[in-house]
Parts: C-alpha cells; structure tokens; sequence
C-alpha cells in the first residue's frame, strides 16, 4: 500500500512538473531526463521507500544506528559485506554516466553531485530511524564511499562512450 502511493506521488510530480518542461525540448532531451527521472525513482525504491513520515515518536539512540566507520563490516568480515559494498557501486554508476549527459558537467561536478545525492539518501535513511518509520535503514559511511566510486565510475564510462553519445545525440535532435 505504502509503495502504491509513493510511486504515485512520482508519478505525479513526474507528470505535472517534469514531464511538461521537457517534453517542451527535443525527444531525446525528453527520453534522457524521463530516463534519469526513473533511475533516480528506482534508486530510492531501493534505498528509501517506503517513505517514511513522522509518526509522534522520536528514536533518540538513532545514532547507535549509524555506522561511521569506513568499511567496518568488511574489516569484521561480516557477511553480504562485499556484496553490499559492490552493489552500492554498481547502484550509483548510471548517475555517473547519466548525470553529464542532462547536465553537460565534468568528472569533478559528477562526483560531488553524486556524493550530495548518496549523502541525502544517507540522512535520509538516518532521519526515518529517528522519527520510528515504518521502514528503518542505517547511515553508513561506506556506502557515501561506494555509491560515490560508482558515480565516478559511470563517469568513467561516459568518457570512454562519449563519442558514441554524442552521435546518438546529434542524431536525435
């Protein structure tokens, strides 16, 4: 149920803001945000929702919660670890990729911007454990590392496919 009303709620905000300033543009100027608008949806399906609203309660060991300790369950050698560790890159690389493309920025901008993002996630999540949400993650300092490796990974992979893009682009406008 919580699910059903968040993505209506991007939908709507999908449909009513985004999608009637860019369908205003070229197709392709259309197709890549509406792509970025998705992805960054999935993103926070997997990170975020169901969104989590104050419910009159409040956490106040939500610290405890918090991992501040650079790739702490790896040195532990706690398990899902690695895997967690490689999917948080592989999460954050079509930002990488994607965000110079709507954006036309460089690797410096594409990384900090990606940092921000996996930082609002982060606080995000640490926010929903204090204010006792339905569904409560944890901030983790490895993550802000990993996701932001995979935005400059994916950045690295723009580079590497520029060419192609930018003929696809041109081709399309």
């Amino acid at each position: 149920m919580y699910y059903l009303i968040n993505f209506t709620l991007l939908g709507l905000i999908y449909f009513l803001v985004f999608y009637k300033k860019w369908s205003k543009k070229t197709k392709t100027v259309l197709i890549i945000n509406t792509l970025m608008y998705v992805y960054i949806s999935i993103v926070l399906y997997v990170t975020l929702m169901p969104f989590t609203f104050p419910l009159g309660g409040s956490n106040n060991l939500f610290m405890r919660s918090a991992n501040f300790i650079p790739f702490k369950d790896l040195r532990l050698n706690r398990a899902g670890s690695v895997k967690e560790i490689i999917l948080n890159v592989v999460m954050m690389v079509p930002f990488g990729f994607l965000y110079p493309i709507t954006k036309t920025k460089g690797i410096i901008k594409t990384v900090i911007i990606t940092f921000i993002f996996s930082l609002a996630i982060e606080c995000s999540q640490l926010l929903s454990v204090w204010w006792g949400g339905f569904a409560s993650r944890t901030f983790d300092v490895t993550d802000l590392i990993t996701n932001t490796t995979g935005g400059f990974i994916g950045y690295l992979i723009f580079i590497i496919l520029k060419p192609f893009v930018s003929i696809v682009l041109k081709e399309n406008n």
